[in-house]
């Protein structure tokens, strides 16, 4: 097989498989370009997610909420040309809403299919909820939400829903090199999987602490926040998670682990700059996972499955292959080259074909598998996962957007 055909049978298997649709039931196909309205214009919004979904699908970027004026405006000249790119018409000024309501009044609009919910992760669960309410289909960033509590809310807003699109951005998914890796291990070929080790080794900015550190500034800077984003496990590591519950078609039972904020280059908020962590899976699956944000240089990241006949290792950038018995290499260094392109596509066609796609439970699933984790950890002692849903831990000290 060609790499040409490697790919397309791949690209099947990262739309189809991976997304296993969730009472999918048809519907009027929608012939023209599906209107997204954008929730929350920040950086990775709009490059990561809203400009591939324009450049590889038939979308109209229709409506834009963000409680900030400015971030609207920064990133507004971008989003009028991939409307222009398609010969649609530049965002009016009446489809763009700003404040603590802005979401509600985009919602309102009956001419928006769809919308992109890109805010800091506090948000998510409320604009979800109410996405769902108004019978949006929706594409939320990842994580479901900073704490248990959230990500509870999350799922109980899609639980039963099949007649909406609703998916998160767990774009490494969608990677064809990772999907096929994925389908081989599940065919067996690395055996019986006895365990498995994850690294993420991501790179963090410096940041001056203000004089006076306000919900504003914390909104702008919510990565550094608890409250916010609910740190670097439940923002970056949750991606090898994710991965790892799908190859395991499991969560983990409990967890325990150590970490700290050595190597932080920030001096604000609480987030801590690395976890190493143990996960405990059925079958006896023991899982190390460890996350790391310091310094300038992106370390890379890898998920590496040993089983009984051979071991499956996927990197970002290192490649994506199987030693063993079973001896595979996808022949693709750069692992996500095609993920972004993939989910943004995966999504709209579910919509525009009426077949939908509901996969918010897997997703909330991996965003508590990070959670358990990071309380354990927070804890210092071994956590279980019926002991933190029945805890539902919740922060307390969130933005108060009323002033915006």
């Amino acid at each position: 097989m060609d790499r040409r055909d490697f790919l397309k049978m791949c690209a099947a298997t990262a739309t189809f498989s991976m997304l296993r649709p969730f009472g999918a039931m048809a519907n009027e196909k929608i012939n023209r370009p599906v209107r997204i309205g954008f929730i929350g214009t920040g950086n990775r919004g709009t490059y990561g997610v809203i400009t591939a979904m324009s450049h590889n699908n038939n979308i109209e970027i229709y409506a834009l909420a963000d409680l900030f004026r400015d971030r609207i405006d920064s990133v507004l000249p971008h989003l009028n040309s991939l409307n222009a790119a398609k010969g649609l018409t530049a965002i009016s000024e009446e489809r763009i809403f700003v404040g603590n309501k802005a979401y509600k009044q985009l919602l309102k609009l009956k001419e928006v299919d769809a919308v992109v919910i890109a805010t800091p992760a506090y948000a998510h669960p409320m604009i979800f909820e109410a996405a769902v309410k108004a019978h949006k289909h929706v594409y939320c960033e990842k994580p479901a939400a900073p704490d248990v509590y959230g990500t509870l809310q999350m799922m109980k807003a899609a639980k039963g829903v099949k007649d909406l699109s609703l998916v998160m951005g767990f774009q490494v998914r969608y990677s064809s090199a990772y999907a096929e890796m994925i389908r081989r291990i599940h065919n067996g070929d690395i055996g019986e999987v006895l365990t498995a080790q994850l690294y993420y080794n991501g790179n963090g900015g410096a940041v001056q602490k203000p004089k006076k550190e306000d919900d504003e500034f914390r909104i702008r800077h919510h990565f550094q926040y608890l409250a916010l984003s609910g740190g670097i496990l439940n923002d970056q590591g949750i991606h090898i998670i994710d991965i790892c519950n799908e190859v395991l078609k499991a969560h983990p039972e409990y967890a325990f682990g150590i970490g700290n904020d050595k190597g932080k280059r920030h001096e604000i908020g609480d987030t801590l700059s690395n976890y190493h962590i143990l996960y405990g899976y059925p079958n006896g699956v023991n899982v190390s996972c460890q996350s790391l944000q310091a310094g300038n240089i992106f370390g890379d990241v890898c998920a590496r499955f040993i089983g009984s006949k051979g071991f499956a290792e996927a990197h970002y950038s290192g490649g994506v292959f199987i030693k063993g018995e079973n001896e595979w290499n996808s022949g693709i260094q750069n692992a996500l080259g095609d993920a972004d392109a993939m989910k943004g596509k995966s999504f709209i066609d579910s919509i525009t074909s009426g077949n939908y796609i509901n996969q918010i439970e897997s997703a909330c699933n991996s965003t508590l598998a990070a959670m358990l984790g990071r309380e354990a950890v927070m804890k210092g002692e071994k956590l279980t996962w019926e002991e933190m849903i029945r805890e539902k831990q919740r922060y307390g000290d969130q933005p108060n957007l009323s002033k915006f």
